[in-house]
């Protein structure tokens, strides 16, 4: 028997009813779920996705916005006052060493003086970038200068003259330059990342010359002592104690001085970012920021401040350190350190007007004029001359002119390179000047004075190409953005045809 009961048709597949729930909620009802019901849990995880890191954009923008047009305030003051006594540290020491080597005269003493800035140099900048930030690796390399200076003065009075008083000074010594030369490029990077761009460049000078002041106070302190006493010893105690009653001031400054903001984004600190932000930028004035595109990739720039510094570092000592040495003596040498050091102070004038002149015709200008300084130098020494007061004059303007190579190089180091390497890149820039410098000593050890006058002026010369090249390459740097002058720049490769 057939059955003519009619088939009930299959069921209809099973429909999912589209989530109309706006984004929003979805991409929050889905955070955290492997499989959304409705099936459109990618387009809500890729909408929280878009959000989250439009605003992560947007803080970092506000941020960095705020900084550069912050008002000047009590936190910028902290930071300025902090930098400058570091940097007076920095002369005081230096001219610590130059004071005190007529004691030992040792080749241990020359293997330090060179070996421990350099490795300060590299080591603590690199900390710096990569862990320690801006505020803490000042808080060290205060306390290491600041330890090294007990130690020189401890040594001078307890310890009599011999081996053990030398190898003790060394270490006192190599741990106060480790540290003072470690802080340098740290200094250059905080105030390139924290000073209102309105004033970045004029900070960038009037900070670092506070190295010339100091070393020119510590000068004129050992010329005092030493014509009083003519004791070495004396000297170099007389300026340690300077350096511990520096160190004093900078303990405070640098506890109460905020972190850089763009070193706390680079690392995903941005809750710290906002809370430094706010602290730096409290006021803040109407001016126009400008975007750079760097025309030249990372490489170049920093071959172009190899080649600046390199000009500056090799020739930077020449008349108070070298050429002095073959017409004074005793005291007499303290006060040509002096009339350079008093020449290199007085140079921050350029502060004055580096704001109305495009970057890179301040740049030609500076090494153009370091070069011709040298010029009546060269002719003091050809024509046999022996006067001490045409001298004194010819050493101020020689260093006068060649700070303004210095000036280039604090302006530029830190505003061309990227935050998250900053302070390596500059301290890398500084090494290898001064790996030649510590090279050229021996090399040029058997020079004539003529000869070390036109070595001054070629290697012046080079820095004058790179500024030349920089001027037809490069881009001006006032009122610039930090973040796209220090871009990477991806030159595209040319595209080649495929064979087949």
């Amino acid at each position: 028997m057939t059955c003519t009961t009619p088939r009930r048709p299959p069921p209809a597949p099973a429909t999912r009813k589209p989530c109309r729930r706006p984004l929003r909620q979805r991409a929050s009802a889905c955070e955290g779920v492997i499989r959304c019901p409705t099936g459109e849990h990618s387009k809500a995880l890729k909408y929280l996705g878009e959000q989250l890191f439009f605003k992560g954009c947007n803080t970092q923008a506000d941020l960095v916005s705020r900084v550069d047009r912050a008002k000047w305030g009590r936190a910028h003051w902290l930071i300025f006052a902090s930098t400058s006594i570091g940097f007076f540290l920095w002369g005081i020491i230096n001219t610590l060493g130059y004071a005190f080597y007529p004691e030992y005269e040792s080749v241990a003493y020359i293997v330090v003086v060179a070996a421990t800035p350099l490795i300060g140099d590299l080591l603590l900048s690199w900390l710096s970038d990569r862990i320690l930030g801006r505020k803490r690796t000042y808080l060290i390399t205060m306390s290491l200068y600041g330890v090294g200076s007990l130690i020189i003065v401890l040594d001078l009075l307890l310890v009599p003259k011999g081996l053990a008083q030398m190898v003790t000074f060394l270490f006192g010594y190599g741990l106060s330059l480790f540290g003072v030369e470690g802080e340098n490029p740290i200094g250059l990077a905080l105030l390139a990342e924290l000073s209102p761009v309105k004033h970045r460049e004029k900070v960038l000078i009037l900070s670092p010359n506070f190295e010339n002041i100091g070393a020119a106070a510590a000068a004129a302190l050992a010329y005092a002592v030493y014509s009083y006493r003519n004791s070495y010893v004396l000297d170099a105690l007389a300026v340690a104690a300077m350096a511990i009653v520096g160190l004093a001031a900078a303990i405070v400054l640098r506890l109460l001085m905020p972190e850089s903001v763009r070193w706390l984004m680079a690392h995903g600190r941005t809750r710290e970012a906002e809370g430094e932000a706010e602290r730096v930028g409290r006021e803040l004035e109407q001016v126009q920021v400008v975007s750079e595109s760097p025309r030249m990739g990372l490489g170049g720039r920093f071959t172009v401040l190899t080649l600046w510094s390199l000009a500056n570092y090799l020739t930077w000592s020449l008349m108070a350190f070298v050429l002095a040495d073959y017409y004074f003596t005793g005291s007499a040498l303290y006060l040509v350190m002096f009339f350079a050091n008093l020449g290199a102070s007085a140079a921050a004038v350029a502060a004055l007007f580096v704001n109305r002149l495009d970057s890179r015709d301040f740049t030609v200008l500076s090494f153009a004029l370091a070069l011709l300084s040298f010029v009546p130098v060269l002719a003091y020494v050809l024509l046999g001359l022996k006067s001490a007061p045409l001298f004194y004059g010819l050493t101020f303007a020689n260093l006068f002119f060649i700070t303004f190579t210095w000036w280039v190089r604090t302006i530029h180091e830190p505003l061309l390179f990227p935050t998250h390497r900053r302070a390596f890149l500059i301290g890398s820039v500084r090494a290898i000047a001064m790996s030649a410098y510590t090279a050229s000593t021996y090399l040029t050890a058997s020079f004539p004075e003529w000869a070390f006058v036109v070595y001054g002026m070629a290697f012046q010369g080079l820095g004058l190409a790179g500024a030349v090249w920089w001027r037809l390459r490069g881009y001006d740097v006032r009122m610039r953005g930090l973040e796209s002058m220090s871009a990477s720049v991806r030159v595209p490769r040319p595209a080649t045809a495929r064979v087949q």
